[in-house]
């Protein structure tokens, strides 16, 4: 049974390149960016009307990568220690068992 990790990452420059170098199978969704202005006066007493603008860019990408049962340790462990230089990773796994019911009721059939 495969399980799936599940990564959102947000920096201030596009990590896309260095994503497909890092996981080369990960399937990546853009998220939207998120922008935030500011606005400061040159000079506070004399030119009011002298301002400077600033913004800020966030840019998020989602990433989806499957592993198999026995490798997903290892994968977490590389994975918590993976360095992306500007950018933040949230890591979440999903993971969903489910009983074969074939397999089940032979084994009720064979024990009994």
């Amino acid at each position: 049974m495969a399980a799936k990790i599940h990564i959102v990452m947000k920096s201030f420059v596009s990590q896309s390149n260095r994503v497909s170098e890092l996981m080369p199978n990960a399937k990546k969704i853009a998220l939207p960016e998120s922008r935030a202005m500011f606005t400061v006066f040159r000079s506070p007493h004399i030119d009011k009307k002298s301002r400077e603008q600033f913004s800020m860019h966030v840019k998020k990408q989602f990433l989806e990568q499957k592993v198999e049962a026995h490798e997903l340790s290892k994968k977490y462990f590389w994975l918590k220690r993976l360095r992306v230089p500007g950018a933040q990773c949230e890591i979440q796994i999903s993971y969903k068992t489910r009983l074969d019911k074939r397999n089940l009721e032979s084994k009720l059939l064979d024990s009994s």
